[in-house]
């Protein structure tokens, strides 16, 4: 397979056309907004979105390869698009941002403008994942020593005599984020929409980000594998914090994240063979089965935070 940045891009701009074109039905429909004044914040969120998302992508990957790069690559990095050098959440952080930029240009309320944008955000986030299709080897993880059909593998023929198939990680996050993206187009009322979509979105990545071969890492630490879970873990601590903060059951959902997080270390070190088992590894099936098994008991302290707060606040 090669790089195609033509299609690539495509795909990215329709994309973004689209769901641009949703959230201006969501604002209509959520804010009252009239057909003209929607279309407009459609397309101010476009037009600053992929500036912002490509900005912060580029600046968010600098920080994690600083050192790298102010000795190799210094100011021709900020001159390059190389999708290899952009981060994938950072680009999600810049589309946020512009959609907070958006609202305070059109002088609404932000935590509704983000509400009405999350369906939208979820589709473009499962678009990006999806297009990663065009830029091999990207989002592909381990070379797989029995052939699995697309979309769980790519694969990758090298000759008529020879080829191989790689875990197609990308299509796996890309299906991840279109079930998200359905469940927050379902919960039309939902108060914390956007908060609880970017917390879906990343409760899966905590383990797709480590099965990704060009994920960045920090010696044993996949980066974004940790800035998934520190959001999550986050949001978690915003429950407790603003429901009834004096009760041990408002911070039990903090308590299983932290929980949770010594399992998935467990996890990481298994996988790289510094757990052990009657002097033997670990089958990585088991390891795997204990991790998504961890990340099942996330998304359920997820829910009963959220459930706690709206119990004690209007939302």
């Amino acid at each position: 397979m090669d790089v195609n940045i033509g299609a690539y891009l495509a795909v990215m701009g329709a994309c973004a056309l689209f769901s641009c074109a949703l959230f201006g039905v969501s604002a209509r429909n959520r804010l009252g907004f009239s057909s003209r004044r929607a279309l407009s914040l459609g397309v101010c969120t476009l037009l600053l979105g992929t500036v912002l998302c490509i900005l912060c992508a580029k600046v968010l990957f600098f920080f994690f390869r600083f050192s790298y790069l102010t000795r190799n690559r210094g100011g021709e990095f900020w001159l390059s698009l190389r999708t290899e050098e952009l981060s994938y959440y950072g680009g999600v952080a810049g589309v946020s941002f512009a959609v907070m930029l958006c609202a305070r240009l059109f002088r609404l309320n932000v935590r509704e403008t983000l509400n009405a944008f999350a369906p939208a955000g979820a589709l473009m986030a499962a678009a990006a994942r999806f297009a990663e299709y065009f830029l091999y080897p990207t989002g592909t993880g381990a070379t797989l020593d029995q052939p699995l059909p697309f979309p769980l593998a790519l694969r990758i023929v090298y000759d008529e005599d020879y080829s191989e198939y790689v875990l197609a990680v990308f299509m796996l996050e890309g299906i991840v984020s279109l079930v998200v993206f359905v469940l927050s187009l379902l919960r039309k009322k939902e108060p914390r929409r956007f908060l609880r979509t970017l917390a879906w979105l990343c409760i899966p990545q905590i383990l797709l980000e480590s099965l990704r071969s060009d994920a960045i890492n920090w010696l044993l630490v996949h980066v974004e594998q940790l800035l998934c879970f520190l959001f999550v873990q986050g949001v978690l601590v915003w429950y407790g914090w603003n429901g009834n903060r004096k009760s041990f059951s408002s911070w039990v959902p903090a308590l299983l994240g932290l929980l949770v997080c010594g399992v998935i270390i467990a996890g990481e070190f298994a996988l790289e063979g510094k757990i052990l088992l009657g002097g033997s590894m670990i089958p990585r099936w088991i390891t795997y089965l204990v991790m998504v098994s961890a990340l099942a008991v996330l998304a359920a302290a997820e829910h009963l935070g959220n459930r706690n707060l709206s119990a004690h606040s209007p939302g």
